[in-house]
């Protein structure tokens, strides 16, 4: 029975992890600047194709591709705050279109270059665990300890550091924060450069245990979506649990239920939220 459970355990905790790391970046974008990036998935797709880049084409080493990955992407967060959401910081509306452009620019660079071909990374470690009769891939459980100790990192560094506390304070009150000293353009930058670096750190990592394909940003776009819906904005906490359970359900539900359902799932618990509930089990309404 152990046997049989592990592994789908491991699945469970795995997705669900991406998710988190992926959905935090997402929020911390939005608690610090207002503004949703729905250009967070394509810059997933994309980190998931510069790692690919870096492991496969030029050869470099596996772990220095996942560093050099959230490197490029979060530079280009720093690049994207500056020159397309900072001129749009009080205008929540023409953000949101730039957001979208920017994820049509993504995906349509990505399809040109890469094309509609599905591309895989090679496992990370590329070995099987067993003890007391489980087996389990030691790539899925790599990837799932890479991301818990980031986010135990990243939860730490923001409740505890100054940079952190800055960004909790502007997530408050931006004018406030303002006013007692805080530089909000530079806090600004470095959380869109986090959020990006975690979002292409995510997509580095999926490759290298599932697929790659353009499409992808669509599919992880609602599913941060979902996650942060669960949870409600500005909860780290309750991110983790929205990303728990959107990930159980992605990993047991097509072993209980058709495709086509198990699919269904997450976009039904969104609307059954939105309407019981539209502040989320955990934070502000969004």
């Amino acid at each position: 029975m152990i046997s049989e459970v592990a592994p789908h355990i491991v699945n469970v905790l795995m997705l669900s992890s991406i998710y988190v790391l992926a959905a935090l970046g997402f929020a911390l974008v939005f608690s610090v600047m207002r503004i949703m990036n729905f250009a967070h998935g394509a810059i997933y797709m994309a980190g998931g194709y510069i790692c690919y880049y870096f492991w496969v084409v030029f050869g470099f080493n596996p772990w220095a591709s996942l560093v050099l990955t959230m490197l490029v992407t979060a530079l280009f967060g720093l690049f994207i705050e500056k020159f397309g959401f900072r001129p749009f910081q009080l205008d929540f509306e023409k953000a949101i279109v730039m957001a979208i452009a920017l994820a049509i620019i993504l995906q349509t660079a990505a399809n040109l270059t890469v094309g509609p071909t599905v591309k895989g990374l090679p496992s990370l470690l590329p070995a099987i665990i067993e003890g007391g009769g489980v087996t389990l891939k030691a790539d899925r459980v790599v990837v799932l300890v890479i991301c818990i100790l980031l986010l135990a990192a990243l939860s730490i560094f923001i409740q505890k550091s100054k940079v952190g506390q800055s960004m909790l304070a502007i997530a408050q009150d931006r004018d406030a924060a303002a006013l007692q000293g805080i530089n909000t353009n530079r806090i600004s930058a470095l959380a869109c450069a986090m959020g990006c670096g975690l979002a292409g750190l995510a997509g580095g990592l999926v490759g290298s245990v599932l697929v790659l394909h353009v499409g992808m940003s669509n599919v992880i776009l609602v599913k941060i979506i979902a996650v942060v819906i669960i949870a409600g904005i500005g909860s780290i906490g309750g991110i983790w649990a929205g990303g728990l359970i959107l990930g159980a359900l992605d990993a047991v539900g097509p072993y209980v239920l058709s495709a086509a359902v198990s699919d269904s799932l997450g976009l039904g618990l969104i609307i059954l939220i939105l309407v019981i509930r539209p502040q989320g089990f955990f934070g502000q309404e969004v």
